[in-house]
Formats: C-alpha cells, structure tokens, sequence
C-alpha cells in the first residue's frame, strides 16, 4: 500500500508541476523526467514484485502509463531529452557483461552458443524475412514496393526484429539470482547474437539503401562497418585498460568513475560512429580475463552508481511506445512474435542436439533470445532514417514487435531461470542491478 501511495503522491506532483510550469519541456524539462521515471519505476517495481512478477516489468509499465500514450505525465519532448539515457545504460549492462564473462569457464560452452547464434540468429532472420514478405498485404509500407525492393526493405526489418536484449537478460538474472550453465549460455548467447545483429544489419541496410536507390557503394559499406566494429574493440581495450588501472592504483570512487567513463563513452560514441555496446563490453571482456585488477569488484561497486539509470532506461522503453500503432498493426505483429518465438523454438533444438548439451540448456535457452529492448529499437530508429519514404511505417511495426515482447517476454524468461533451479546461486557480489 505504501507503493501505492507513493505513486499517487508523486503523480499528483508532476501533474501539478506540468500545470503550474507548461514551459517545463524547455526549462528543466530533462531534471523533472528523469527524477518523476526513476521514482514511478521503482515503486512500481516494488509492486510487481510483490505479486510475483518481474520488476523490469513493472519499470516499463510504469514508463508506459506515465508517458505520452496514457496520462502524459512525462511528455514526449521530455522522452527525447533522455535519450542519453539510453546509451549510457546500454554502456553500463555491456561493461556488466563482459565483466562477468570468464572466457576461460565459459569454453566449454562456447560451441553451443556459436551453433545457437548460427541456426537460431541467423536462420531466424531468414525466417523472418519471409514471414514479411508474406504479410505484404497486411504490411501497408511492404504492399506499396516491388517485389525486390520488398524484399531487401524485409531483410533489414528482419534483422531488427531478430535483435536480443542482454540488457533484460542481465536485469532478470540479477534479480532471481541465478547461477549456472544456463545462465551462462543465455548471457553469452545474447551478447554474441546482438554483436552478430549489428554487423548483419550494417551490411543489410546499406546494401537496400543502395539497391533502392540505384548506387550501390558495397566498398563504403564494408569500411563503415569495419570501423563500427574494429574502431569499437579498440577503444573498448583502451577504456579496459584505464579502469583496470584505475581500479588497481587508486580503488576509490569506483562506480561513480565508471559511470562518468559510461556516459562518455555514450556520447562521443555515436558522434565518431562507434557503437557503445561493443566498446564497453570489449572492456569489461579486458578487466575479467587480461587486467589484474578484480573486475568482480567493479561490479559490486556499480550497483548505488548505476541504479538511477538503468531503471529510468526501462521507463522510458515504455514512455516511447505507440499503443495508437500498435493497436493498427495488431493483427502483423502478432503473427511475428508467434513466428520470432517459434523459430527461436525449432531452430534452438536443432542446436543443441548431441549428447554433450545440458539438457536444462536444451530445454530453456530459447527463451533467453525472446526478450527485445534497447538494440531493437535503436535499429527501428536506424530503419526510420534510411529509409525516410516509409521509414515512420516500418519503425511502427518494429516497435510494436518490441513492445509485444517488453511486455511478455521477461516474465516468461523469469520463470524459465526459477524453474531451472539455477535462481538463488549467484552470490551477492553478482550482478547487482536491480535491488
């Protein structure tokens, strides 16, 4: 009841800020958002947890009913503002990441996680492409092209729809607590899978760009994604390498530095065409297996830092959905969620055949690549930009996929990890962010 109360209460305050400052959007409009998210986000957290359910999924409600498509409280100029936000928990959960992967404890495992990305990724996205070319009737912006142009547009929205979310597989695993083969496969499956997706799509899109408009430039293409992804790994090994000497020399003020180190990393990034995920997850790859400086120190130390913003990051994956869109597209993005899932389903079993798979790993690792957030819609944006004639159309129907999957998918995961008995292994110096 306290929550309750605490909700109402803070609602009742930013309504009456919005009323007494209209102006707010413009002047301290970014301040107001993100302490109103951060405060709705955690209490509606607390109540979703109280009934059993996964907090992030509370946070996402919250920002869903708080933002422009419900009671405006948060507005969407003030979503814009905080799209900071976004690339610097993006930053966070992949240092996180590779800060908890031993490339060492997870060899064993690395086979499965490279035929899953082979046959569920890759051969989802093929899946996918067809499953749109199908619904071009029910499809406004696919009915309008050519067949051909159809078809390369599909590939694009494909490999955006097949994108992951480590950022939803770390929060659950933090939360239950889990421990164990499945969710180390689950955790370094997703990461590999969204680096795959990255690189796919950079290729995908510019090669459409190029096809639609007559002047392919696959040479300009392949450098840009060579310095997307090499120019990442580089400046990721010189970042692990300042904060494993940060950590050993000086120990003090950890995660507020790290966050600081995140929120540059976020912004200069996309500016020089870096993308940072893979930068940050090159350094934490570096503290845990080359640095001598303890990476699981690093961790803990995040959890005070970095708690704001990786709740005011899922409030706001919530803020931005259309439910107008996605109510008329309801009809396609139901059947692509059904089809992403089912493919995730068949494809994960042909995988993982073989006696040498745990069968705990055979059973649930699919339902770890079902979670969407940050890179679907960061790629739905991409979608928009390229192509700018049906650009609005396409990002709709992406985020109504993603918006699907945000909604049902972490409670699905969540009983998935409890029901594998590895939920309560994970020792408290873990991944500590979603208390």
């Amino acid at each position: 009841m306290i929550a309750v109360f605490a909700l109402l209460a803070i609602g009742g305050l930013m309504q009456a800020a919005r009323s007494f400052a209209p102006g707010v959007t413009l002047a301290g409009g970014t301040e107001l958002a993100f302490g109103f998210l951060l405060l709705a986000a955690y209490f509606t957290g607390k109540l979703f947890s109280n009934i059993s359910l996964p907090k992030l999924t509370g946070y996402i409600v919250a920002g869903i009913v708080t933002g422009p498509a419900v009671l405006e409280l948060v507005s969407k100029d003030m979503t814009g503002q905080l799209k900071l936000v976004g690339g610097v928990a993006t930053s966070i959960l992949a240092l996180q990441a590779g800060a908890e992967l031993n490339l060492r404890s997870m060899r064993p495992l690395l086979g499965t996680v490279a035929r899953i990305t082979i046959f569920s990724v890759f051969g989802t996205m093929f899946v996918l492409t067809g499953a749109l070319i199908l619904l071009r009737p029910l499809v406004p912006f696919l009915g309008q092209l050519t067949i051909e142009h159809a078809a390369v547009v599909s590939v694009c929205v494909a490999i955006a729809l097949s994108a992951q979310s480590p950022a939803v597989v770390m929060a659950l695993i933090a939360e239950t607590r889990a421990e164990g083969n499945l969710t180390r496969t689950i955790l370094a499956l997703v990461i590999v899978a969204d680096l795959a997706i990255i690189v796919s799509y950079g290729i995908a899109s510019s090669v459409a760009a190029s096809f639609i408009s007559g002047n392919i430039d696959l040479y300009g293409a392949v450098g840009g994604i060579g310095w997307e992804v090499f120019g990442s790994i580089g400046v990721g090994l010189f970042i692990g390498f300042m904060l494993g000497a940060f950590l050993i020399y000086i120990n003090q003020g950890v995660g507020l530095f790290s966050v600081l180190i995140c929120f540059v990393v976020a912004e200069i990034g996309h500016a020089v065409h870096l993308d940072p995920l893979i930068i940050a997850l090159t350094a934490g790859l570096w503290l845990e297996n080359v640095s001598r400086a303890d990476a699981r120190h690093l961790v803990h130390q995040f959890e005070a830092a970095s708690l704001p913003v990786y709740l005011v990051f899922f409030a706001l994956a919530g803020a931005k959905l259309d439910l107008n869109a996605l109510y008329h597209l309801a009809l396609p993005v139901a059947i692509i969620v059904v089809t992403r899932a089912s493919s995730f389903y068949v494809t994960c079993k042909v995988a993982t055949r073989g006696p040498n798979v745990d069968p705990t790993v055979k059973r649930l690792a699919w339902i770890g690549l079902l979670p969407q957030a940050g890179l679907a819609l960061a790629l739905a944006e991409l979608v928009r930009r390229t192509f700018p004639e049906f650009g609005d159309a396409a990002f709709a129907l992406v985020v109504g996929v993603v918006a699907t999957n945000e909604l049902i998918a972490p409670v699905i995961l969540r009983v998935a990890l409890l029901r594998s008995g590895e939920a309560g292994r994970r020792p408290d110096d873990g991944i500590p962010v979603s208390h």
